[in-house]
């Protein structure tokens, strides 16, 4: 496609006709020509924004980025109303890939019941991936708002699912033929299934009526990037023990074959919780059909303990997600 706004045409087909899910808080959405989107919220209630920057190479990242919008917004206590996608595109691009970004991520709108209410999209010769921002738009009460709760030193932490989901999700994505040669096809569809886990609004949404005092989205940089920031922005300690984080074996074969750290990789679909009664909520969660583990708690001061059996060390300033060493 050539450099600059994509035609008119092209937006109609390819991007305002794949968005299907409404919602009727959007009084005014996306449209040729529309500079805004108009949203009629309930009185009483807080807005809350989140905006994520994805490099798209796929339509799975695409979906993915949508996701992380949803679970953002989970970790604040709030409700995803509409998000807005811009696309800064390759000149190579095709229309056919424009409209499978575009099915993904309205695929994935619908699984979290949001509209994607508008956004920009245009050519550029400066970039070689899409790049997509994708902001997400909520509303929370005060009641269910997490900046009035606070965590303290006692309470229990609680990981959601499985660690490394995203990461094995795009690596098997991008590798599949290569991984064919060494794995049954059996396992590698079991990580595809994994997108079906990629939004964390169900445990969110349970954890806000439990009391949960905070919550983090495990996404870049894993379960220890995700301690490391929980970690910081709370102004506590952490005892964490490995062997309780959950990971599904179909992860640490993936991980093992790449040489990678699966507690470094992309942990999207997994949240972590701070609770006063870790089992309590763990409980909760299972009646609902969510897996969920208490992997260790808060203290005081600021030591990040991850224990390993006998074996005790300091959690270590994160580095670069594993992902990027995938080169996908």
């Amino acid at each position: 496609m050539k450099t600059g706004k994509v035609p008119v045409n092209i937006l109609k087909r390819s991007i305002i006709n794949e968005i299907k899910q409404k919602n009727k808080e959007v009084f005014k959405g996306a449209g040729v020509g529309a500079d805004y989107a108009l949203l009629r919220l309930k009185a009483l209630e807080d807005i809350v924004v989140t905006t994520n920057i994805y490099e798209a190479s796929n339509s799975l990242s695409a979906a993915l980025a949508v996701y992380k919008a949803g679970n953002n917004m989970a970790c604040s206590g709030a409700v995803l109303i509409a998000v807005t996608v811009s696309m800064t595109l390759p000149v190579e691009f095709q229309e056919s890939e424009l409209k499978a970004y575009m099915k993904a991520m309205d695929d994935a709108a619908e699984k979290l019941q949001v509209e994607i209410a508008g956004g920009d999209t245009r050519i550029s010769e400066n970039v070689q991936v899409p790049i997509l921002t994708v902001t997400g738009i909520g509303r929370v009460s005060a009641e269910n708002s997490m900046e009035e709760r606070k965590v303290c030193a006692g309470q229990e932490l609680v990981v959601s699912k499985w660690i490394g989901m995203e990461g094995a999700l795009l690596i098997v994505n991008a590798k599949e033929e290569e991984l064919q040669n060494r794995y049954p096809y059996a396992m590698l569809d079991r990580v595809m299934a994994m997108e079906h886990e990629m939004t964390v609004l169900l445990e969110a949404a349970t954890a806000v009526k439990s009391e949960v005092s905070a919550m983090h989205d495990l996404s870049e940089g894993g379960i220890l990037g995700g301690l490391w920031e929980f970690a910081g922005k709370h102004g506590v300690g952490l005892e964490i023990d490995i062997k309780k984080i959950p990971v599904k074996q179909e992860v640490i074969e993936i991980c093992e074959y790449f040489e990678l750290n699966p507690y470094a990789l992309r942990s999207g679909g997994s949240l972590l919780m701070a609770v006063n009664n870790g089992s309590n909520l763990v409980w909760e969660l299972n009646k609902l059909g969510i897996e969920a583990s208490v992997i260790g708690r808060i203290t005081d001061g600021n030591d990040r303990i991850i224990r390993n059996q006998e074996e005790t060390r300091y959690l270590d300033l994160p580095q670069a997600d594993e992902i990027y060493k995938m080169n996908i």
